[in-house]
């Protein structure tokens, strides 16, 4: 069996138990009743606590042991001090896999740190597989699993995506998590680790590796419980052609000190993690926009092998800034080959020569057919690995007719295209429609050109590690 395969029932289990279930569904043990029921869970659904005998209209156990059938999976939201007592009833019941929401363990300090070893040793010698503790939950977005009580749930329904986010920190995860919503970009999983007293990131990389609707793996990390066991994972990734983003807390030491007291984690020296990271071909970025921005890129292409880049662009000065910062990034900027002047000189601007960056100007905007030839002749251009389209204009009704031909004509595109579009909200439309047509749109140029030189960077050094 595969490494990532042990933990199918984890992310897509046949039933779930709710230890400290509430009839209150906008308390700890009454959201995931709520949201399990939203975004229309499969299974079935055992509400557990003595105080009651139905939620919901669900019938309600005074513990796990009573519940007439098998549980694949367990949450648990109930005060630290009862919590071995349902572990106990969760072995006896041969529960295989638990998520631990409650809180007051390693990051409490010393006392907190041994009781929270005392329960590692107790779940694994019971054979129990344990998300947490101290974890808001997990999220399968594709199988309609919501076993969490993020506030990021309320929304209406999921939006299915190809980015597998993991994340020690749930607060800062539910920002990334309500952050992709606005883009219209789906995850595949959202994975809450908490303190990691037993499954920790490598094992989650290790199922993503598994997993074809996860394309790209987003870390929001702390620290590394076990640092050769994640170099294993990372590498494995590498091979798999699964790219890393990570997003590392706990630079700084006010830093360091602030994850200890939220995790218990104990953060090393970041000039170790940066070593890693570059090791193993891991991108790092340092703030949620970029953490999600740089993933979706790696889940929307397989990324070029070369960093030869061309910029389409209906501004001169834009050109000129985009080229400034593919050079900050590597990118080389070749000429268009004699090929590409020949079949685009009849619509080459009398005031631009074709030139790369080439200055389209905004004479084509109404003619939105032209503006795909542009984009067709230069993805076809053997002098480049992939395409940017840098758009100044911001007229809605002009520019979503332009988003819609571009979207139509982006899957038979032979490079990856990229969007960068810095302008106001008036534009909106034509946003909207770019990123449900799942191209890689962004707002700032240099978080951009900074994207893409991750994802040309990482292409180069896995053609270099491993022979693809």
């Amino acid at each position: 069996m595969e490494k990532g395969k042990s933990l199918n029932l984890l992310f897509n289990p046949r039933s779930i138990a709710i230890v400290g279930a509430s009839d209150d569904l906008n308390r700890i043990g009454g959201l995931p009743i709520k949201f399990l029921r939203r975004h229309k869970y499969p299974g079935k659904i055992f509400p557990v606590n003595p105080k009651y005998r139905e939620i919901g209209g669900l019938p309600c156990y005074p513990s796990l042991r009573e519940i007439p059938e098998p549980v694949d999976l367990a949450l648990i939201g109930i005060p630290r001090q009862r919590v071995l007592e349902a572990m106990k009833d969760g072995a006896e019941k041969k529960i295989p896999f638990v998520i631990l929401f409650s809180a007051g363990y390693a990051e409490m300090g010393e006392e907190g740190r041994k009781e929270q070893e005392g329960l590692r040793r107790f779940v694994r010698g019971a054979g129990i597989r344990v998300v947490g503790p101290n974890c808001i939950g997990i999220v399968n977005t594709h199988d309609h699993v919501a076993t969490s009580f993020t506030s990021g749930l309320e929304i209406d329904s999921l939006i299915p995506g190809a980015v597998g986010l993991i994340t020690q920190s749930g607060g800062v995860g539910n920002c990334v998590l309500t952050r992709t919503y606005d883009r219209d970009i789906g995850l595949s999983h959202f994975i809450s680790s908490g303190n990691e007293l037993d499954l920790e990131i490598s094992d989650f990389v290790e199922y993503f590796l598994d997993d074809e609707r996860t394309k790209s793996i987003a870390l929001l990390l702390e620290d590394l419980k076990d640092p050769l066991k994640f170099r294993q994972a990372a590498d494995d990734a590498l091979k798999a052609g699964k790219p890393i983003v990570a997003l590392k807390v706990g630079r700084s030491e006010k830093g360091r000190q602030a994850a200890a007291s939220h995790t218990g984690a104990m953060s090393g020296a970041d000039s170790l993690y940066a070593g890693l990271f570059r090791q193993e071909g891991i991108s790092r970025v340092f703030d949620v926009d970029e953490l999600f921005e740089v993933a979706h890129l790696f889940a929307c292409y397989r990324p070029p092998e070369g960093n030869r880049l061309a910029i389409l662009t209906t501004s001169g000065g834009s050109g000129a800034l985009l080229a400034d910062l593919a050079s900050d990034h590597g990118l080389s900027l070749p000429a268009p080959s004699d090929r590409t002047r020949n079949q685009l000189r009849d619509v080459t601007p009398a005031v631009a020569p074709l030139a790369n960056p080439m200055d389209i100007t905004t004479q084509f905007m109404n003619d939105p057919e032209v503006i795909a030839r542009y984009l067709r002749t230069f993805a076809e251009d053997e002098n480049f690995d992939l395409l940017i389209l840098n758009f100044t204009v911001s007229t809605s009704d002009r520019t979503l007719k332009v988003a819609e031909k571009i979207a139509a004509i982006h899957p038979s595109l032979p490079k990856p295209l990229i969007f960068c579009w810095p302008v106001g909200n008036m534009a909106r439309p034509g946003f909207t429609c770019l990123e449900k047509a799942g191209i890689p749109l962004f707002f700032q140029p240099a978080r951009c050109l900074s994207a893409i030189g991750h994802f040309t960077r990482y292409g180069i050094l896995r053609k270099k590690r491993i022979k693809v």
